[in-house]
């Protein structure tokens, strides 16, 4: 996995809790309190600053509490289960780490994490930063262009334009699209029923966007062409509901993601109390 110095890494922070909530053999300290995902959280953090030699590594995480999405639509993720209570109670703690390691993070009220992602990597990128995003999201496939790549670290793969190509068969940018028409079972998002992957990139490579394809709907036959012209308002909304923000910053959030010192003396206070050190 080839991934350049002086990059910039942006860090799906509640995909890798998820992760080492389910992938990492529990630990606890002397109190019974969990505390075997911050300790990954922690190591995470010190490979990626070790081996990766980043300009800018930030961690971003979901706010809680619903967002402009449930607005849109109430059943937006509605089917999930609720975080684990031993996942949850730990949150507070992997944040700690990581500000005590001296990296950023950002968590934004009523959007999501992706939206911050995209638009942290959208203004990086403009600024002619190579961006990286940690991330198995599918729905962040649509921010890959030739300077923002996605990592998938358990294989590691770097995801750019030829592999979203060969996977989707659609360009990175028509991710959008594709997410749209199929739906999402894991958000909840409707699509329109009955159109798969291949459906749907044939008529992305077709018809182009969402709305030219509302617009030419009369012209494709069969099953496809009733459920496209029934499914016009789950279409509709399915892209508001798909579609990243990418203007959540301007450059005035720069000096925020920087760098700054460990607190080395706070660092190991912190890790006697988690039992990672005597």
């Amino acid at each position: 996995m080839n991934i350049p110095p002086n990059s910039s890494l942006l860090v799906d922070g509640n995909a890798y809790m998820y992760r080492f909530f389910y992938g990492r053999e529990p630990r606890y300290n002397h109190e019974g309190r969990a505390t075997h995902v911050v300790y990954n959280f922690m190591s995470f953090a010190r490979r990626l600053v070790q081996f990766q030699k980043p300009r800018r590594l930030v961690f971003v995480f979901d706010a809680p509490g619903d967002n402009f999405r449930h607005e849109l639509y109430s059943d937006y993720k509605s089917h999930r289960d609720p975080m684990p209570d031993e996942l949850r109670h730990q949150i507070d703690d992997i944040k700690q780490a990581i500000r005590l390691l001296g990296i950023p993070l950002i968590e934004m009220p009523d959007v999501e994490a992706d939206d911050a992602i995209a638009s942290l990597s959208t203004l990086l990128s403009a600024l002619d930063e190579r961006v990286f995003i940690y991330s198995l999201d599918k729905d962040l496939l649509q921010l890959v262009n030739d300077k923002v790549h996605m990592v998938n670290d358990r294989k590691g793969i770097v995801m750019d334009g030829d592999f979203v190509m060969d996977k989707y068969g659609i360009e990175p940018h028509r991710i959008v699209e594709l997410l749209a028409l199929t739906g999402d079972e894991a958000d909840n998002i409707p699509g329109v029923a009955g159109i798969g992957q291949v459906t749907a990139a044939k008529l992305i490579n077709q018809w182009g966007d969402i709305e030219n394809i509302i617009t030419n709907a009369h012209w494709v036959k069969g099953v496809v062409g009733n459920k496209l012209r029934k499914g016009t308002e789950d279409l509709r909304l399915s892209l508001k509901l798909t579609k990243l923000k990418e203007d959540l910053f301007s450059e005035e959030i720069l000096p925020h993601i920087e760098f700054v010192p460990e607190d080395k003396a706070s660092i190991h206070t912190f890790c006697k109390q988690m039992g990672f050190i005597e």
